[in-house]
């Protein structure tokens, strides 16, 4: 299988292609994610990006703006593309709030935005917000509008292998999304350069209940099954200070290159 098909298969079998979706984002729009985490995860990728006054940013997916903020501050402007109308409204929302005002917001898939139209960019960035089929041809299109591109994704396993082997009845899906895309960038001849930042500290959930319900969603699992997988998280769960999450630490996989 190649790696091509390998992303595939793991965002078809990781549930991922709903999260693909303008409207499934739009009821997540008033998550607030602040957290100790989430603003070491920022400044690691602000000391990577490593964005000028002059730069013109591109951002992929911003979500709720957390890294598109701060990029807008060090740079002359950043243009946003997120399928989410209700998200990219409560970006606008907070940072006006913020007092930034050089985004630009295009209310589209990737997939489907108008190159010509966008012009060109110093750097492109997209943080854990890839989740289409056939990625190499949205890696190229990346590449064509801005001299760097920036990927940070997850370098662990989304669903753990005991959970593939109860749900599918095998491991379906042995790779990270960090492992797979760097070697679709090396086959599309990207010369990527890559690392991975690991953060201890994972945000937990304040009750088991919780913590379960986050999972069996994060999973996909489906309702006939909840059951059994339910139980069986419940019964892996690790505690910290009060709070329960599936492991202590987060890796998150970085991918660069220049586009040639």
């Amino acid at each position: 299988m190649s790696w091509a098909d390998k992303w595939n298969t793991s965002i078809k079998m990781t549930s991922r292609e709903r999260l693909n979706s303008g409207p499934f984002w739009d009821g997540r729009a008033d998550r607030d994610r602040s957290c100790p985490f989430s603003r070491k995860l920022t400044d690691d990728q602000m000391a990577a990006i490593a964005p000028l006054p002059h730069h013109r940013l591109l951002e992929i997916g911003p979500g709720n703006g957390r890294l598109a903020i701060s990029m807008a501050r060090a740079s002359s402007s950043v243009t946003l593309v997120d399928p989410s109308p209700v998200m990219l409204q409560a970006l606008d929302e907070r940072a006006k709030a913020e007092g930034v005002g050089n985004l630009t917001a295009i209310n589209d898939y990737w997939e489907r935005v108008d190159l010509e139209a966008i012009g060109t960019f110093d750097k492109a960035v997209s943080s854990y917000s890839l989740f289409m089929m056939d990625i190499g041809p949205q890696l190229r299109r990346m590449s064509s509008v801005a001299d760097e591109v920036f990927l940070f994704v997850p370098a662990e396993i989304r669903i753990p292998f005991d959970v593939q082997r109860m749900m599918f009845g095998d491991v379906v899906v042995e790779h990270t999304d960090h492992e797979i895309l760097t070697n679709i960038a090396e086959d599309l001849g990207l010369e990527p350069v890559v690392w991975t930042m690991e953060y201890p500290g994972r945000p937990g959930f304040d009750s088991i209940d919780e913590a379960v319900e986050h999972y069996l969603d994060l999973y996909g699992v489906p309702e006939s099954g909840k059951g059994p997988i339910a139980d069986h998280i419940a019964s892996t769960l690790r505690q910290r200070g009060g709070t329960f999450a599936m492991s202590d630490e987060m890796k998150v996989g970085a991918i660069w290159w220049q586009s040639i």
